[in-house]
């Protein structure tokens, strides 16, 4: 029935009152809208906080694992938590030993060829390494003059201070330049030592 049958079959009714009649929202469907746009607005808030909680998981819990290439020379100081990636070539000529709390590192040939054994820090020592139960930076160990020796203060963590220092006299036969070309060379690697604390690599 249109507007015209409409009017014929009521009667003589005013054309403006059949439009405002059909002009009247339908509530019922409004209302589904608004609810199917709350949902939708729900769903996407549950998206954003799912992806957000994965990302953050993903970002900061996530423990940091420094990978060693399998042929790097690597010492690790269990007791101190210290890893040192040395240089190619090293392999079979050091060894590590212990002074106090200090690391000794040194050219195994040289110490047996020059030390009677007596003193860990006699002969063919590369350096050694020190480690102070205490947080210092760089200008407070300086300040506190604790070496009396060339050194190279490596970093700190939550709890230890870590210090390289360098051999303080000859560590070689003076009368075997053999002995010094292989200390020397050596030595001179001294710099390419990198460090890995508490699963971090330290450059």
């Amino acid at each position: 029935m249109n507007k015209k049958q409409f009017t014929e079959h009521i009667g003589n009714i005013d054309e403006r009152l059949v439009w405002q009649a059909e002009q009247l929202p339908n509530y019922r469907q409004q209302h589904r809208k608004k609810r199917l746009k709350g949902f939708a607005a729900v769903a996407a808030a549950v998206v954003l906080m799912v992806s957000s909680f994965s990302v953050g998981a993903f970002a900061f819990a996530r423990e940091i694992v420094v990978e060693v290439p399998a042929k790097q020379e690597t010492v690790t100081l269990e007791e101190i938590n210290l890893t040192m990636l040395l240089p190619d070539g090293w392999s079979g000529k050091y060894s590590v030993g212990k002074n106090d709390q200090n690391y000794v590192v040194y050219n195994k040939q040289i110490r047996e060829a020059v030390s009677d054994g007596t003193d860990p820090l006699d002969g063919g020592v590369l350096f050694y390494i020190v480690c102070y139960e205490e947080v210092m930076t760089a200008e407070q160990y300086e300040e506190k003059g604790y070496d009396f020796v060339g050194y190279r203060y490596l970093f700190s963590t939550r709890d230890k201070t870590y210090i390289l220092c360098y051999a303080s006299d000859v560590q070689w036969d003076v009368n075997d330049p053999e002995q010094e070309a292989v200390y020397q060379k050596m030595e001179s690697e001294v710099k390419d030592i990198r460090f890995i604390v508490d699963n971090a690599l330290i450059d």
